[in-house]
């Protein structure tokens, strides 16, 4: 990948993200709903094999502060990175339900390849995030494993959920079966399945026998909320 031509992708990106009341932070572009909560956009970059393609795709996502806060507290990350709360690739916001990617060319006008991304954005991204900014919204989505929700994620922030939501015990059965199910070896049919989507899915801690220590962790520290 050309260094100038991935910076030049960026900046056109960054434009866009402007334009509709984005800011950089780390890894994301994001804009403030309400006090509590923040619409993300975070923008993948892959050569694949074509020399002089930048291949662009777009997560939409929402993180909401109150739980990202006893995230933090409860896995002991002294230096955290902003992160979402949930996400999905716009693709399977948009009306062909698939993983969707826009082909940068080097050397080339690319102009309409940013409108069309600000337009889906604005189109699918906006009613996504207006959706999840609720937080019952947020907690149906995790309960239910909608598309985008994966194992990892899921086995840390439904309890958070239900502690938020004032049910404890509720967590804390939710803690233990996921335990239980990453002791066993790995059920396949058990992770989502995006067709076309060219991302690796792994579930930390299933199919080896044991817990990821890390979430034994969480787990200790949630019995001490």
């Amino acid at each position: 990948m050309s260094h100038i031509f991935k910076k030049e992708v960026e900046k056109g990106l960054s434009v866009i993200c402007g334009s509709i009341g984005f800011k950089k932070k780390q890894y994301y572009f994001i804009k403030p709903i309400n006090n509590t909560v923040i619409a993300t956009l975070h923008f993948g970059m892959a050569t694949h094999t074509d020399k002089g393609y930048i291949y662009v795709n777009v997560t939409i996502g929402v993180s909401h502060k109150n739980v990202e806060d006893l995230y933090v507290k409860l896995t002991g990350n002294n230096n955290p990175l902003f992160q979402s709360t949930i996400g999905i690739q716009i693709g399977y916001l948009m009306t062909g339900n698939s993983f969707k990617e826009w082909d940068f060319a080097e050397n080339a006008d690319n102009s309409s390849l940013y409108q069309d991304i600000l337009k889906n954005i604005q189109t699918y991204g906006f009613a996504y995030q207006e959706k999840m900014k609720s937080f019952d919204n947020l907690f149906e989505a995790y309960e239910k494993r909608v598309p985008g929700v994966l194992n990892q994620a899921r086995d840390r922030y439904l309890p958070i959920f239900y502690y938020l939501k004032g049910d404890k015990q509720k967590g804390l059965k939710t803690i233990e079966e996921a335990i239980e199910r990453q002791k066993k070896p790995l059920d396949k049919s058990s992770i989502p399945e995006f067709s076309g989507a060219k991302e690796e899915i792994t579930i930390i801690g299933s199919g080896i026998g044991k817990v990821d220590p890390e979430y034994l962790k969480f787990a200790e520290n949630y019995r001490l909320l």
